[in-house]
């Protein structure tokens, strides 16, 4: 092989690693850039507290945006369980740990809601398992919250 050859597959060699680079790098950023409209929609915006606190610890509001792509509905979530409105079983009022973990990437708020709202309808639900079972993680929105909750 003569240089000029050894020249062209280096380069070729140079461009696909740049190439896989960019590519991953546009992926990422993407899903990061979601997150970080979640974060800006909630940080300074959104009281986390009965105090209306607004300066929120920033992993805490990483947390409660962590894989939505729809950024606005982490927030929506996080206000509708915080306005007093869903009982969680003993009380309306609820702690914002607890809010953040059933909203956290959420991709829609009411549907969420109404997945907490309708296992805790069904006697005997503890409305911690009802959070496990309405959270993300759990496919919960994948199915639209079209959960049976009389199994």
């Amino acid at each position: 092989m003569n240089k000029k050859q050894s020249f062209t597959i280096g380069l070729f060699h140079i461009a696909t690693v740049v190439s896989f680079t960019f590519f991953m790098g546009i992926t990422t950023v993407q899903a990061s850039d979601q997150e970080s409209e979640c974060f800006s929609d909630i940080q300074g915006k959104i009281a986390w507290n009965d105090n209306k606190d607004l300066n929120w610890d920033a992993e805490n509001v990483k947390q409660l945006c962590q894989g939505t792509s729809k950024p606005s509905e982490p927030g929506k979530c996080f206000q509708k369980l915080k306005s007093g409105q869903v009982s969680w079983g003993k009380s309306s009022t609820w702690e914002w740990k607890n809010i953040v973990k059933l909203c956290s990437g959420t991709n829609d708020a009411e549907k969420t809601v109404a997945c907490f709202t309708k296992g805790m309808s069904v006697e005997g639900t503890d409305w911690r398992d009802a959070i496990l079972t309405c959270q993300r993680s759990s496919g919960s929105h994948s199915k639209d919250n079209q959960l049976d909750w009389n199994k």
